[in-house]
């Protein structure tokens, strides 16, 4: 089967968001920064391959590392004119699966592409509840934790039941080691 030439064009735009190590003088918003758009499989491809997997930056026990001159604790995926933040009026009435865990690296790097392609790719959401998601590095004095995140626009109960279990497909077998909890936004 012949695939046509591109591009390729995603049902919704993307944002691909860094959040920074947080700076007293800055607020929230002013420590992330969007890395790019992206509007189709290609731009996203070109883009993914060029930011740092989780593991090339977060902390793995041992050291913390910079991306270019700056500390990354989070990175985001969002759809455009959607700001990774609860104060974003598509995020205030909604909620998040989450999980906290310490996850391997190669587990975390996993977990985080095909949360994000499942989102991008609508396999998770065939409506428009799905907000974005967060990969976020939460290690403290030498230990390691990291946070995965499906964020959504309403809190309803029919609905986050059936994203968890879409995610938990997505994920795979490796689903299973994850306690997935709901907070509200």
């Amino acid at each position: 089967m012949d695939v046509p030439a591109g591009p390729h064009f995603l049902e919704s735009e993307w944002v691909i968001w860094e959040h920074r190590a947080p700076d007293k003088n800055k607020s929230y918003e002013d420590n992330m920064a969007k890395l790019c758009e992206v509007a189709t499989v290609e731009d996203f491809w070109r883009a993914w391959n060029n930011i740092p997997k989780p593991s090339e930056i977060f902390y793995d026990g041992r050291t913390r590392k910079k991306f270019a001159s700056r500390t990354v604790e989070a990175f985001s995926v969002f759809k455009k004119n959607i700001k990774p933040e609860w104060e974003d009026p598509a995020n205030r009435s909604g909620a998040e699966w989450y999980c906290r865990r310490a996850f391997t690296m190669p587990q975390l790097d996993e977990f985080w592409l095909h949360i994000v392609l499942g989102m991008i790719g609508e396999t998770l959401d065939a409506g428009d509840e799905i907000c974005g998601a967060r990969v976020v590095d939460k290690s403290v004095n030498g230990r390691t934790m990291y946070r995965l995140e499906l964020w959504f626009r309403k809190n309803d109960d029919a609905l986050s039941k059936e994203l968890l279990a879409k995610m938990q497909e997505a994920l795979g077998k490796g689903a299973q080691t994850c306690k997935w909890d709901l907070r509200s936004h």
